[in-house]
């Protein structure tokens, strides 16, 4: 008996649905799917249905993702629904391990795999979703090399919704997601909600999922809809309906910075000042939540990967403290340079192994000679605070 619908958003995504369409054709004989198109104005619809069995299309507008989100569960039948954004993929062995865990605890709403970078399968994505003290939701250890990271679960505060899954029953106990977030944030929103009703969520960290990351918007958009749902998640778990003295004081330093820069910041008052004007139901976090909400600072973000780039992690020509490589499987000589003090690490290949150490003096250069290179690899220091120069001989 099948067991799972998977639910995807689509918004001109067709360039990603032959993907989808393999992941969810792998997952299950005869499992659902239920796909809600945003309004697209390419061929999306036209081509899930052709190529994922047994989907469900439904067409509507395009008013965010947790609207097209809640359309879809409305009508799931199955005791757990997957949502599964269309720039991501889950294996069947990795989504059994989901649902195993859930077997193995009722208590839990929600659990999520590890997400990793869509080709870049040690770089971490995704270890649970945790909020700063502005409302800002942000995802554990995003963008941190992890070459063997633990396998037991993790309780968090929240989960994505990129690749997770959920008691179905759960989700309609609390109407699914809040529709006042056009996107971003409203799977934090979703997890607070439930734990306020005393569920609990996951990171089943031996399960693993892949994820492109911002294949679906612009940066500049995104900009704009994190600042709008950050006003709305803060009023409703931090600022008891209101924005803080300490929030607005960001707020200035924000647009001071941006005056003395010339980089445009005056679209946010406006904004704010909208989102204000707006209604909101305010929930108390219970002790145990409001202990862990905001994470650690080992698991912070990093910084994103830059358009162009030669692979991720890299901060301009220094692996800072570690960066990706495509190499084309070619011979690689490597000159790397210790930049500001002594360096240690190690260049690692896409399955984790060691494939040469390094140790650097200060200002000194080391060279590192690849014979036999994988089509990746990973140069990387031992202390998160170290950076090296590296060149390509």
């Amino acid at each position: 008996m099948n067991r799972v619908t998977a639910v995807v958003v689509l918004y001109n995504g067709e360039n990603l649905v032959p993907l989808l369409a393999e992941t969810i054709n792998s997952l299950q004989d005869g499992m659902c799917t239920v796909v809600y198109d945003s309004g697209s104005s390419d061929k999306s619809a036209e081509i899930a249905s052709k190529l994922i069995r047994n989907a469900t299309v439904i067409k509507g507008h395009n008013r965010g993702f947790g609207y097209g989100n809640n359309r879809c569960i409305e009508t799931v039948k199955t005791q757990y629904t997957l949502l599964l954004n269309s720039d991501a993929t889950i294996s069947p062995e990795s989504l059994q391990a989901l649902v195993a865990f859930m077997d193995e605890h009722p208590d839990y709403a929600g659990v999520q795999p590890l997400v990793r970078l869509w080709d870049w399968n040690k770089v971490t994505v995704s270890a649970g979703v945790f909020l700063t003290g502005y409302g800002e939701a942000w995802d554990s250890r995003f963008m941190h090399l992890e070459l063997a990271p633990l396998k037991t679960p993790l309780q968090v505060p929240a989960v994505t919704a990129a690749v997770s899954l959920w008691r179905t029953d759960a989700l309609g106990s609390v109407n699914g997601f809040d529709e006042n977030y056009f996107m971003y944030f409203e799977d934090a929103d979703l997890s607070l909600r439930l734990e306020a009703s005393g569920w609990k969520l996951a990171v089943v960290r031996e399960a693993e999922a892949f994820h492109m990351v911002g294949a679906s918007s612009t940066r500049s958009r995104a900009s704009q809809w994190e600042l709008s749902s950050s006003v709305r998640l803060f009023r409703k778990y931090l600022g008891h309906g209101k924005l803080s003295a300490a929030w607005w004081k960001r707020e200035v330093k924000i647009l001071l910075h941006s005056l003395r820069t010339g980089k445009p910041a005056l679209w946010r008052l406006p904004l704010i000042l909208g989102e204000l004007k707006k209604q909101v139901k305010t929930v108390d976090v219970s002790e145990e939540v409001k202990s862990v909400l905001f994470g650690e600072p080992l698991d912070y973000p990093l910084h994103r990967t830059q358009v162009g780039s030669r692979g991720p992690g890299w901060r301009g020509n220094q692996a800072a403290p570690w960066a990706g490589l495509e190499t084309d499987g070619k011979p690689v000589d490597f000159r790397l340079t210790a930049v500001e003090h002594a360096v240690t690490g190690a260049v690692s290949a896409q399955d984790g192994e060691t494939l040469a150490r390094f140790c650097i003096p200060p200002g000194n250069t080391q060279y590192i000679k690849l014979a036999e290179t994988p089509s990746v690899v990973y140069i990387h220091c031992d202390s998160s605070s170290d950076r090296v120069g590296v060149f390509t001989v």
